[in-house]
């Protein structure tokens, strides 16, 4: 943003109203004063040149002063523009990666669902059941709302079964020829796809469905990600009514999904060389903003960048907010030492030319230059007016900076508690769906079971828990709540005994419905070191009866800390988050060592009263030191809290000490 001030500072600066006018403001004081001495000069000979020179060197200081003043204000100005827009570029990408990322683990796991094994075995010999498999299929989709369409080939690349809503296929795509050579675990593509011909692009993710014992591939599984309807969601909620138009690009920056189409259609290409760049569309301009993919845990996704373009003429927009900075100016100590050096240092010079003004009218009295008091009372008042604009314009920049500040630190706490609720509405489907396993519902269902059957479960929960690193553990239990099989070592102890009352099972035993999960309180478990974490529970049924549970323990400290430090950018070193509940209690913390998890906090009420989806900042204490906090209180994802009947509000703060200088 540096480069691109420099190279457009007359343009910025008339974008920039509230600057320009305190520049022509002092542009017509300087004139003023300079038009006073000259009449003084003219009219009163008996003045000692030395006071004109002294006046001259006075209005030389502020000239210097109001040079730095302009600079800075243009350059603090734009730089909250730019770090906005960064912000909100980074975000456009950092979500979608999260989410992508989890769906490579879903379709290498649904490669392996033993109904499918079976139904593409049936498919090589002619007795195949597709309605049974879609049905199958819809299931899975009704658990993991992302997918509007999950395919089954065979080995020739015909189809063979599909969900019921699913669109008819033009024809084939080479990409089921790249599966089938066995060098992938999967492929994700996205582009245009004879797969889904009604549709310009396609998310897909594809892999091979590989026979068990031989390791033939037998088919492809095929699962169509939503992109487009999941990409306009993450528009409006980024959207802050600045004019901002928002847009997913691909690895060369051509445009796959966008807020405004008439600005940027599909296809559209922008430099994704240049983070910070001004484009020309329809002979309108724009500020454009990318951000590439900073990856999460180690997936880099297809290489995409986000992308804000922020027309020029709205630049210059004072920045809005739901909540008033100004109580809170005169407490903040995080101001830019520059701006705040400026005003003082005009101060200084107001006092000057105090003296000066004083001593001209001593000389004058001793001279009987009566006739040079009104143009020393002018100069003084010019002096004066000049000082106001300087502490006008800093005081209403300081307001600005600070609402800019607030807000940026409110945007960091919002995408915070989105990315939980994105995360964990996946926890939520992953306990339903693996509940549906063919292997858990027969085996526990069979009094007679054998120990070869309960270790078959537990090695499908440990090639589960391999794909989903997110757990420390998962385990079965039969329906008096007996544990029968985990996922890792660390849990066998606990094979045969009770499964923890806290864990819930007891709620999740009577569930009727297999949309239903339950989730224990953030609460110590010994399955997890005695630390806090939340225990995900599904139902196991058979034939409409309950015969056991599956029970999920979330790696709560590293993931829930990963999530914040993934909106605490780098140069936020005195920046922390933390994950709270309404009663103060943390749930998580990063970026500092003053709490821990499972501690309680005293909060203010405006922090943990607030309704769902509730946004705010202002400057707290929190014991005897002063922080500035922003804080977002959970709203759910797609139904996740929202109409699944789960209840648990968290709160995301981000703070930092009163006192840290802004960037």
């Amino acid at each position: 943003m540096e480069a691109l001030l420099k190279n457009n500072k007359e343009q910025f600066l008339e974008l920039f109203t509230t600057v320009s006018h305190y520049r022509n403001n002092l542009f017509s004081l300087n004139t003023w004063w300079d038009k006073v001495a000259l009449v003084g000069k003219i009219n009163s000979l008996n003045v000692p040149q030395s006071l004109l020179g002294n006046m001259l060197e006075t209005k030389s200081e502020f000239a210097v002063l109001q040079d730095d003043l302009i600079e800075n204000l243009l350059a603090e100005n734009t730089q909250q523009c730019g770090v906005k827009n960064q912000t909100i570029a980074q975000t456009l990408i950092d979500i979608p990666i999260r989410n992508l990322f989890e769906r490579t683990a879903d379709v290498g796991f649904l490669a392996t669902d033993t109904d499918i094994i079976k139904f593409l075995h049936d498919a090589q010999s002619g007795s195949e059941n597709s309605e049974n498999i879609a049905v199958r299929l819809e299931q899975y989709a009704a658990k993991y709302t992302v997918y509007d369409d999950i395919m089954l080939f065979d080995c020739q690349g015909e189809l063979r079964a599909q969900m019921a809503q699913g669109e008819p296929i033009a024809e084939t795509d080479p990409v089921l020829s790249e599966i089938l050579t066995g060098y992938h675990e999967y492929l994700e593509i996205c582009r245009y796809s004879p797969l889904r011909p009604a549709h310009p692009i396609s998310s897909l993710f594809l892999a091979p469905v590989r026979d068990p014992e031989t390791q033939e591939i037998i088919g492809i599984l095929c699962m169509s990600f939503r992109l487009e309807g999941e990409m306009r969601s993450l528009f409006n909620d980024l959207d802050d009514d600045s004019g901002n138009i928002l847009a997913l690009l691909d690895e060369k920056g051509n445009t796959l999904v966008c807020s405004d189409d008439t600005v940027l259609p599909r296809g559209k290409t922008v430099n994704v060389a240049k983070e910070n760049q001004i484009l020309t569309i329809d002979r309108k301009e724009y500020i454009v903003t990318v951000a590439k993919t900073r990856g999460y845990q180690n997936y880099q996704g297809l290489g995409w960048h986000g992308c804000v373009l922020l027309p020029l003429t709205h630049m210059g927009s004072q920045p809005t907010s739901s909540y008033d900075a100004i109580d809170d100016v005169n407490q903040w100590q995080g101001f830019s030492s520059v701006l705040s050096n400026i005003q003082y240092r005009a101060k200084i010079v107001t006092e000057d030319l105090d003296l000066v003004v004083l001593n001209g009218r001593i000389a004058a009295a001793r001279r009987d230059a009566d006739e040079f008091i009104p143009i020393l009372e002018e100069i003084r008042k010019i002096g004066r007016q000049m000082q106001s604009i300087f502490t006008d314009s800093v005081s209403q920049l300081m307001k600005t900076a600070l609402t800019t500040h607030f807000n940026g630190m409110t945007f960091q706490a919002a995408l915070a508690i989105d990315i939980m609720d994105r995360n964990l509405y996946e926890r939520a489907n992953d306990c339903r769906w693996w509940a549906l396993t063919s292997h858990f519902q027969n085996t526990l269902s069979n009094n007679a079971a054998t120990a070869a059957d309960i270790s078959v479960m537990g090695d499908i929960l440990e090639y589960i828990n391999s794909l989903y690193t997110v757990y420390t553990g998962i385990y079965l239990y039969d329906r008096s709540g007996k544990i029968v099989a985990v996922s890792d070592k660390s849990l066998s102890d606990q094979i045969g005994q009770e499964a923890e009352k806290s864990s819930v099972w007891e709620s999740a035993i009577r569930m009727q419905n297999a949309q239903h999960f339950r989730v224990s309180a953030f609460e110590s478990s010994d399955y997890y070191d005695s630390n806090p974490t939340y225990i995900y529970n599904a139902v196991i049924r058979k034939n409409d009866a309950a015969v056991g549970g599956i029970g999920l323990v979330f790696d709560s400290e590293p993931e829930f800390s990963q999530m914040l430090a993934d909106v605490l950018w780098a140069n936020d070193s005195e920046r922390f988050g933390l994950y709270i509940d309404r009663r103060g209690k943390v749930i998580s913390v990063s970026g500092t060592e003053r709490w821990k998890a499972g501690e309680q906090i005293t909060l203010p009420a405006a922090v943990t009263n607030g309704a769902n989806g509730t946004k705010g900042a202002g400057i707290y204490h929190l014991g005897d030191e002063a922080f500035l906090l922003a804080f977002a209180v959970s709203k759910g994802y797609r139904e996740y809290k929202t109409s699944d009947g789960y209840e648990n509000d968290v709160i995301a703060i981000i703070g930092e000490p009163n006192g840290r200088v802004a960037d």
